[in-house]
């Protein structure tokens, strides 16, 4: 991201205690990298991020052993990479499918759409990082 600036924040003692517990479950090495976490993981949940840009994610879709899932190309979705693709047995008669995905966010979120909202598919779309983000962890 840049450059580290120190800045003081003012937090009710529970909150505070709350936050230690949360770093320590959280396995963090202080307060800052709790409080980083929970701001990256807000700017994705809450779509702060211009949909332009790339981002990581993954689409995990449940469905009954034999449901034709639709065909959506990726073509369509010309920045859209499918990166893994894992299916699974949850029970004998339950599969789940992990799409790892990278793309703008916007047809990210366009081809996702489209898988999830299949009949007799239950999913989701997890957006995990932003390439800002994503470009943090090389830095």
């Amino acid at each position: 991201m840049g450059e580290t600036i120190r800045f003081g924040v003012s937090m009710d003692r529970e909150l505070v205690e709350l936050l230690d517990r949360l770093t320590r479950s959280g396995g963090h090495e202080n307060r800052s990298e709790t409080i980083r976490g929970l701001v990256r993981k807000e700017l994705v949940r809450t779509g702060s991020v211009d949909s332009d840009r790339e981002v990581i994610g993954t689409v995990t879709l449940l469905y009954r052993y034999g449901t034709r899932l639709p065909r959506v190309p990726v073509r369509d979705y010309p920045s859209v990479r499918i990166t893994a693709n894992v299916q699974l047995h949850a029970e004998d008669e339950i599969c789940v499918k992990v799409l790892v995905v990278r793309g703008r966010g916007s047809e990210v979120e366009g081809w996702a759409g489209k898988l999830l909202s299949s009949k007799r598919v239950i999913g989701k779309l997890s957006i995990t990082a932003t390439d800002e983000l994503y470009r943090e962890l090389m830095g």
